[in-house]
């Protein structure tokens, strides 16, 4: 695209997060957004008395008493945002988990 003097506007680019390759301004490159969050089965444990209900949740609040509440929130929500280029995104989607590969050279 020209500007008003008539040259051409400089190319921006974005980098993989992956492998840090050079991306410019209209290329393809992808985004992975990865939200890991505490999972609730729907099952809580049974307590039997009212005094051991009160003793779990003044364990519960000891433990959280003076932790930071960062880390507090990490354990229950984290997200996190990459930009991939085609080759990385590639890779990503073959073992997302990214779990060890079966030997092939047998």
């Amino acid at each position: 695209m020209k500007g008003e003097a008539g040259n051409a506007r400089p190319a921006m680019s974005k980098l993989c997060d992956k492998c840090g390759k050079e991306m410019p301004d209209g290329s393809i490159a992808y985004e992975v957004r990865i939200q890991v969050y505490a999972d609730f089965d729907g099952v809580i444990p049974q307590i039997e008395t009212a005094e051991e209900l009160e003793a779990r949740l003044n364990e519960l609040v000891a433990a959280m008493d003076g932790a930071d509440p960062d880390e507090l929130m990490r354990d229950v929500f984290h997200e996190e945002r990459h930009l991939l280029c085609p080759g990385c995104r590639e890779r990503y989607l073959a073992n997302p988990l990214n779990l060890p590969l079966p030997d092939t050279h047998r």
